[in-house]
């Protein structure tokens, strides 16, 4: 990226990273390798930080973990298909996209996903991560922007902060970090037109 305002560096987590404080409108420039794979040769000791979970807490969550890891017992393809079944269920079942969800409780993941089911990216990243991880699946969540808006005269996006969006990378063998979108399994106009209008 060629953002010199921004002091900018690239994390080796692939994060673009600001010294300062971001307070104005500002201009960059950054190009994306569309086919580009993100850590296919990790080691799995270091993969284990991946699936840590906090002992004791979203008990539901573990048993649906449980019940799912049965469908698809250990095999080639198997955490893919348990990726796909974890957005089957945002898919089929009734979730909705929310920016005014109901107040969860100790156990969070288990209150979103079986009790209120509504909620906004965050929401459905961190029960997609925290259920990733009880199934063994390395996975983490990711922040940073959804979108943005064309102007037709220069032909430069303008990325508000209402286009910040959250998401998750999963990591399959032989393919490394995947990206995994479950609020675009819920509501696909989130991801199209952005938070507030696909609130509206």
């Amino acid at each position: 990226p060629r953002a010199p305002e921004l002091r900018a560096r690239l994390t080796p987590e692939l994060e673009l990273v600001s010294a300062l404080p971001i307070e104005s409108r500002l201009r960059y420039e950054a190009s994306s390798a569309l086919r580009y794979a993100a850590g296919a040769a990790t080691p799995a000791l270091e993969l284990r930080n991946w699936v840590e979970l906090p002992p004791g807490l979203n008990p539901r969550t573990q048993t649906l973990a449980a019940q799912l890891r049965a469908q698809h017992p250990p095999a080639p393809g198997a955490d893919a298909a348990l990726v796909q079944a974890v957005l089957q269920r945002f898919r089929r079942e009734d979730y909705r996209y929310t920016l005014e969800p109901p107040p969860l409780g100790e156990h969070a993941v288990d209150d979103f996903l079986f009790e209120t089911r509504a909620g906004y990216c965050e929401h459905y990243a961190s029960a997609t991560a925290v259920l990733l991880r009880a199934l063994d699946i390395p996975a983490r969540i990711v922040t940073g922007y959804q979108g943005g808006e064309l102007n037709p005269t220069d032909g430069q996006f303008t990325v508000r902060q209402s286009d910040a969006h959250a998401w998750v990378e999963a990591w399959l063998q032989g393919r490394g970090w995947v990206r995994i979108d479950p609020t675009a399994a819920v509501a696909p106009s989130r991801v199209e037109r952005g938070a507030t209008r696909a609130a509206r």
